[in-house]
């Protein structure tokens, strides 16, 4: 019997020994298959998770409010672009001004004047009153530039020559204003009726050369 025992107990010896040496890498491999089925279910159910999110989404994206793509759209009104007045002739606007003139309203006149010149810069007849306007306002500069002009553009034209001889008499000038007064005439004859009754060749009348020019 002992020798059985023996044989027994060095039998379990040896067994206890065989298992005591190789459990723990059993043991450490368990664990890690363990570790690695929870990472694989820690996968998928992520993956299932996106997947659920995708299609609520999606269901909520199809089936949420949808622009009508057969609405005709509303049509706008024309435009009504501003109505502008057809711009006066610069003759017209000259006559409104000369009009203004003849009864004594200066500042309406020189109005006009401007407008016509605005119109037209080569008005000579809106030039030559308004130079008549300037001599009243004593501009005597400002005045003989609009004369000058209106000669420049229009060299027959009497007016501005007869009222450049007004303008140096007043200033002082009667050489210069009988030389005017001298060319005024030569372009018309009527100018000699004017001179001798305008008072602003006053200075000239007393001269010799004025009673040669108007007779």
């Amino acid at each position: 019997m002992s020798y059985i025992h023996q044989a027994l107990k060095k039998a379990q010896i040896e067994r206890d020994d065989r298992y005591g040496k190789y459990g723990g890498i059993i043991s450490s491999r368990s664990r890690q298959s363990g570790r690695a089925k929870k990472s694989i279910l820690l996968i998928v159910v992520s993956f299932l998770i996106l997947f659920l999110a995708f299609v609520a989404y999606s269901w909520l994206d199809f089936n949420g409010p949808q622009v009508e793509t057969n609405v005709i759209p509303k049509q706008r009104e024309p435009v009504q672009l501003p109505v502008y007045e057809k711009t006066a002739d610069a003759m017209e606007l000259y006559q409104l001004g000369k009009d203004h003139h003849k009864n004594g309203r200066l500042n309406k006149a020189r109005m006009w004047y401007q407008k016509a010149l605005m119109a037209d810069p080569g008005c000579v007849v809106a030039l030559n009153n308004l130079g008549v306007l300037l001599i009243k306002d004593r501009n005597y500069p400002a005045a003989r530039s609009r004369f000058d002009k209106a000669i420049r553009l229009k060299p027959g034209y009497v007016d501005p020559y007869y009222n450049l001889a007004c303008l140096f008499a007043l200033t002082d000038q009667p050489e210069q204003a009988l030389r005017y007064l001298k060319r005024a005439v030569s372009i018309d004859p009527q100018v000699k009726k004017w001179a001798k009754k305008d008072t602003d060749l006053g200075n000239l009348h007393n001269l010799a050369g004025f009673e040669n020019i108007v007779d």
